[in-house]
């Protein structure tokens, strides 16, 4: 009776450290990485994982939207034929130099990146692409080559959930290098590229400390043109970086997995949206 009493106590214990987890990470009700969700077919609630419970959500909209069309008594031709044509990315209307990189429903044409260890990457109840905790870095990459390696600029908005580190490292083609413009970096304040002439983001110029919260959206833009690589947080200029006779490289490691564009956070839960790729005549 000792043992099963102690056996009780620790299961007591390890269901109640589980549910406080869940509940801390996700917002919900469940334990551990698992969901009590209602199915609206039965009314019966049940656990299911939480990030393929959101995939399953995204690859089962489409069809949901298939069986409407078919049963809707008023025909309409020329949405069903105009869907399938669009092509990722695609422009926004009325601004040709604008690519959606994102269209909060998939992951579309970014790839998870295998760093190894690396938490969950999924699209989230609100349309915004999250990453989980990983053991240590945590992102995707796009899949295929980027639109322009100069003369553009690529534009986001990046959220903090937690954790004490980079919640975005934003890697991109610098002609025919690429760096990467870290933002909360090395304990959670430093803001910079890496790497220029070798240095990277806490060793060089283009340094500062920022302060950053949690649950608050911060936008981000980097602009690459021939002669030069400029940063904004918040509309206020981080980076104005003279590339005359400097050398720009990636941060040996793992980092050097996102290319040829990526989104990375280090041992930090973040949300990402309103990814943009604009690109930008010669001269500008």
């Amino acid at each position: 009776m000792k043992y099963a009493g102690g056996l009780l106590l620790f299961l007591a214990v390890f269901g109640a450290v589980g549910v406080a987890m869940h509940v801390a990470l996700y917002d919900r009700p469940g334990i551990f990485i698992w969901s009590l969700r209602e199915d609206p077919a039965t009314g019966r609630s049940a656990f299911a994982r939480t990030v393929f419970e959101a995939a399953a959500t995204e690859t089962a909209e489409p069809a949901a939207e298939a069986s409407s069309s078919e049963k809707s008594p008023e025909p309409e031709p020329a949405a069903p034929a105009a869907e399938p044509a669009k092509a990722e990315p695609e422009a926004p209307a009325g601004n040709p130099d604008e690519i959606s990189l994102f269209d909060g429903k998939s992951l579309g044409k970014w790839k998870k990146t295998a760093f190894g260890g690396e938490g969950d990457v999924f699209v989230n109840e609100s349309g915004n692409l999250e990453f989980g905790f990983g053991a240590l870095i945590t992102g995707v990459h796009w899949g295929e080559a980027p639109p322009a390696t100069s003369n553009y600029e690529i534009s986001l908005e990046a959220m903090k959930l937690d954790g004490n580190d980079f919640f975005l490292a934003l890697t991109f083609p610098v002609k025919d290098s690429h760096a990467t413009f870290v933002v909360g970096g090395w304990g959670g304040g430093v803001v910079g590229l890496s790497s220029v002439d070798d240095l990277d983001a806490s060793e060089n110029e283009t340094m500062t400390i920022e302060g950053f919260g949690k649950d608050i959206w911060y936008k981000i833009r980097v602009r690459v043109t021939d002669g030069r690589i400029q940063a904004w947080l918040d509309d206020e200029e981080k980076v104005s970086l003279d590339l005359a006779d400097r050398k720009i490289s990636l941060r040996p490691g793992d980092i050097e997995l996102s290319v040829p564009v990526g989104i990375a956070a280090f041992q930090t839960r973040a949300q990402y949206r309103n990814l943009v790729w604009r690109r930008l005549p010669a001269a500008e």
